[in-house]
């Protein structure tokens, strides 16, 4: 049984924690799911400079840089989501509520590609100063930690680095998913002033 908007509205209210996995839920089938982050082009580019940049992330204080560079990413994308956000109301209803239970419109495509890398930054940011603050020297752990801690130490780094990485490159999605997003509104002005220019010589 589908509720109607108001109540749909309420429920969220009521259970905000459900509203909110129910969000997530959304946003993830949006993105494609678990096929569609593996056959991403980016992410197998964040794979491929992962690897290629082992010495920058196989040291302590590979944080650093991720760091100081994540908020910046994070300013470029509000920013970018602020313009797609912007255009015409016009254009927005046309691009929008397309999709069937089934298929996504390519307005939740659009702005699930910019959540997507929100969330990709928000993960590598908050991996980041976490490994950070863990980086103690304890004394009283068992034997055994000490041996596996190398290799805890390069596992930690790549996941981190990988995170990054990928944030990094996402920035071409989101900047090409606004460049798709502007040949759609050019195409839909296009339409418009040849509708109201036949409207003009009929009157």
């Amino acid at each position: 049984m589908s509720l109607s908007g108001e109540e749909e509205i309420k429920q969220e209210i009521r259970y905000p924690y459900a509203a909110t996995f129910k969000l997530w839920r959304k946003y993830w089938q949006g993105y494609g799911g678990v096929k569609g982050l593996f056959s991403s082009f980016y992410f197998l580019l964040a794979l491929i400079f992962t690897l290629l940049n082992f010495f920058s992330w196989s040291s302590p204080g590979w944080w650093e840089i991720v760091l100081s560079v994540i908020p910046t990413l994070l300013g470029f994308t509000l920013a970018g989501l602020a313009v797609f956000l912007s255009m015409d109301s016009g254009f927005s209803k046309i691009i929008a509520g397309q999709g069937g239970k089934k298929k996504t419109s390519p307005f939740i495509s659009l702005v699930t590609a910019f959540v997507h890398f929100i969330v990709v930054q928000a993960l590598a940011f908050v991996y980041a100063l976490t490994a950070k603050s863990l980086y103690v020297r304890v004394d009283w752990l068992p034997s055994i930690y000490y041996d596996l801690l190398p290799y805890l130490n390069l596992l930690g780094g790549f996941v981190g680095y990988f995170l990054f990485l990928y944030s990094v490159f996402l920035v071409l999605g989101a900047t090409f998913s606004i460049f798709r997003a502007s040949s759609w509104y050019e195409s839909y002005i296009d339409v418009l002033k040849k509708s109201e220019k036949e409207k003009g010589g009929q009157e």
